[in-house]
């Protein structure tokens, strides 16, 4: 994800608006990924990997 630094490297003339805007849509994407793994259910082991942990590592 681009930051407003990088778009300003790349456009030295960008208008503050559109600089703020990336500022508010990155914050925005960052809340949104917090809370989806903030919701994520945590995976449940199957019975062979929580009484055989080594049953699944062999070869």
């Amino acid at each position: 994800m681009r930051t407003a630094a990088d778009h300003l490297r790349k456009h030295p003339a960008a208008r503050p608006s559109t600089l703020a805007f990336i500022e508010r849509r990155n914050a925005v994407v960052e809340q949104l990924k917090r809370e989806t793994e903030a919701a994520r259910r945590p995976t449940r082991k199957s019975i062979i990997g929580r009484f055989m942990p080594w049953f699944g590592r062999r070869a």
